[in-house]
């Protein structure tokens, strides 16, 4: 389902909120979008701005409701090896 919002949003802009949503600190952002911290903050703003939002909860939350986030996968369970004395190395379940 596409917004308004969703197509007002370039694809910088969706790369910051994407990785503003999966809980990044700016530092790392900064530095995979190859920005500064003055730059990347005006860009935030201006993020908000699009959105019409106030805090990053806020802009976490726009970024799953225009299905920005990767589905979260199930997990599988883990068969995990044990060692106990005397014996090999056996799985245990």
């Amino acid at each position: 389902m596409q917004t308004a919002h969703d197509n007002e949003l370039g694809e910088q802009q969706r790369q910051l909120l994407r990785l503003m949503a999966q809980g990044f600190p700016d530092t790392t952002i900064a530095r995979r979008l190859s920005l500064g911290p003055r730059t990347l903050a005006r860009r935030i703003s201006e993020l908000y701005a699009v959105l019409g939002v106030e805090t990053r909860f806020q802009a976490g939350a726009a970024a799953e409701r225009l299905g920005l986030l990767a589905p979260a996968r199930p997990v599988r369970a883990q068969r995990h090896l044990a060692i106990t004395p005397g014996t090999a190395r056996r799985k245990v379940s």
